[in-house]
């Protein structure tokens, strides 16, 4: 009799253990029936932390965050509470208003983010990513977490399908033409602010059109100082443009060679090398998204005489290593000069396609 009892003793006390065990170790459902891993103890993780900017619990704890609200399909809190500002890639948040849940996160990918483990690491020094890189986010200067992007969910498009390149009169504008302010361009951005005394380096970067036939004129040249046969150019002559090699507002005094190779609405250079494919990747290629109202376009540079076109362009080029597309959207228009001739001005510029967006549609 005492062993049975001291049997049924054991027996309940090892249910008991298990229903411990059952309720701290598996993860809590959430409403949406969907399950997220179990927290981890970052603290565990033996191997050296890489960068220092950030705690590696808080970024663990973020990252589930971002799934609870996931599957509990709040779509309201992922854009108030995980987001700061804009995603840089994603549904912004205009488009997103008077929206389901479903209409924007399909269920594959929903239950793809929610079943992954977060790590307690980032990926080097592009943040932290969940499920292969379907969300991107990391702490911010503020100090803040927040999301960066959201890849593979519904977004709006561009209605682009009949914009094929910049078409003018002397024919498709090349990608070379367009001065642009790149992730390798300081160089150009630091002798025009010296130049023309411009204290402001961030605001003439990004708002080139303030200055552009105003404190700089149409069509400015600087020698380069590293070769003498180049200069540089903040606005593109069209008719130098299409007459000479140049590369992103960096003028050879070489006659232009390269062909223009259209690939899904994209406009490339030809690639010349034997076996690959005939358009290359890995040098400045663009595509027209829309049009610009001319009445936008002459606000964005009142100095300048009346904009004749105007469009939003994603220009830049693939970097061949994991970094991938390196480029920017930019609001370019074409203005005439006192010389009668025609000049491509980069007016606005923007890091992301939903920074431009929320310009053109305001």
């Amino acid at each position: 009799m005492v062993q049975k009892d001291k049997f049924r003793s054991e027996n309940s006390f090892q249910k008991f253990i298990l229903t411990l065990l059952i309720i701290f170790v598996v993860p809590i459902p959430v409403k949406s029936g969907n399950q997220i891993p179990v927290r981890k103890d970052c603290s565990l993780v033996k191997k050296e932390q890489g960068y220092d900017y950030y705690d590696r619990q808080e970024a663990h704890d973020f990252g589930r965050k971002i799934q609870t609200l996931l599957a509990k399909k709040d779509i309201e809190g992922i854009y108030m509470n995980v987001l700061i500002d804009e995603l840089q890639n994603g549904p912004r948040r205009e488009f997103i208003e008077n929206k389901s849940f479903d209409q924007i996160f399909p269920k594959e990918w929903v239950n793809k983010v929610i079943k992954s483990e977060i790590d307690c690491d980032s990926v080097g020094w592009r943040g932290f990513m969940i499920s292969h890189g379907l969300i991107w986010f990391d702490r911010m200067e503020s100090g803040k977490w927040s999301i960066k992007s959201i890849n593979g969910v519904n977004q709006e498009n561009f209605d682009n399908k009949n914009l094929i390149g910049w078409e003018t009169n002397k024919g498709i504008i090349p990608p070379t033409c367009f001065p642009t302010f790149g992730n390798f361009e300081k160089p150009k951005v630091d002798l025009f602010t010296e130049e023309f005394g411009i204290k402001n380096k961030r605001k003439f970067e990004y708002s080139p059109g303030e200055y552009i036939g105003k404190t700089i004129p149409l069509g400015y040249k600087i020698k380069s100082k590293i070769s003498k046969n180049n200069v540089y150019t903040v606005s593109t002559n069209l008719n130098e443009c299409f007459k000479w090699n140049s590369e992103n507002g960096f003028v050879k005094n070489e006659k232009r060679k390269d062909e223009l190779v259209l690939v899904e609405n994209i406009i490339y250079q030809k690639n010349n090398i034997k076996n690959r494919e005939n358009h290359n990747r890995y040098k400045s290629h663009y595509e027209v998204l829309k049009r610009v109202d001319l009445s936008k376009c002459n606000k964005l540079a009142k100095q300048l005489s009346q904009c004749n076109y105007s469009y939003l362009i994603r220009i830049g080029y693939h970097s061949g290593g994991t970094i991938g597309w390196l480029g920017k959207y930019y609001i370019f228009g074409i203005f005439k000069g006192n010389d009668n001739n025609q000049y491509l001005v980069p007016l606005k510029i923007f890091s992301n396609r939903n920074y431009a967006l929320n310009e053109i549609n305001n």
